[in-house]
């Protein structure tokens, strides 16, 4: 006869497996959606309970349209791909680009979004980066320090020249308000930003307008959509009704 000792031990193994079964079942219909989100000014931002802004309201819009039932949960952007890339849930991530390498683990909805072209984000009172001047100059200027989010994409032709040309840079998981104030200290000469959010991240990290100056470049590419982003475990099905929502 199996002792006590044993049979627990079986027992714990069980409750696992039945575990890991669940978490990995196939979303029904009529499940929730954990829709996660960072705060982003004007993208993304609560207000009385509702996820709004350039992104957050055309998400929220499609989900309630499409009839999907969803969940906001505020997640730091570093840990909503990470949570994707796992796949072990029902989850959303809202207004990410597009790359190949998001495309590996992700499904992406059609574009809730398009961004004008990014600009250069220097402080005010230094000439070093000048309206006009070729992209490619700048990033091939290794007396410049490049300040770039760890993880994040500025769109693939953006990217692509990024990689291309090796500026000096330094990467940070910072958000956007920090890696400005980084700028401010003279921590780097320069960032890059859609044009949309400069003025409320400058607000955002208690700075005034005419500190900074944002630089339009030469040959800068065109701004990219925006997407919802989801786990490989959310249905075909359900993707399909977001995408019909979309507008």
């Amino acid at each position: 006869m199996a002792g006590v000792g044993s049979i627990a031990k079986g027992s714990k193994r069980l409750w696992a497996g039945l575990s890991l079964c669940l978490l990995l079942m196939p979303m029904a219909l009529g499940d929730t959606v954990v829709l996660h989100y960072n705060p982003r000014p004007p993208y993304l931002l609560v207000v009385n309970g509702e996820l709004v802004g350039l992104t957050g309201s055309p998400a929220t819009a499609a989900f309630r349209s499409a009839g999907v039932a969803f969940s906001l949960m505020e997640t730091p952007a570093s840990r909503q791909l990470k949570l994707l890339e796992e796949g072990r849930g029902h989850d959303c991530a809202v207004g990410w680009f597009k790359n190949p390498q998001r495309e590996a683990f992700a499904k992406f909805t059609r574009p809730i979004y398009r961004d004008q072209p990014q600009v250069a984000l220097r402080r005010a009172d230094t000439e070093r980066v000048a309206d006009g001047e070729p992209l490619e100059s700048l990033l091939s200027n290794k007396a410049m320090v490049l300040l770039i989010k760890q993880s994040y994409s500025y769109g693939q032709g953006l990217d692509a020249l990024i990689e291309q040309y090796q500026p000096k840079r330094i990467s940070t998981t910072d958000e956007s308000r920090l890696m400005l104030k980084s700028i401010h200290l003279r921590g780097a000469d320069y960032m890059f930003m859609a044009p949309e959010e400069v003025g409320p991240t400058i607000a955002a990290a208690g700075f005034e307008r005419t500190q900074f100056k944002a630089v339009k470049l030469a040959g800068m590419p065109a701004g990219e959509h925006r997407y919802i982003l989801c786990s490989k475990l959310v249905p075909d099905a359900v993707m399909g009704r977001l995408n019909a929502a979309i507008r």
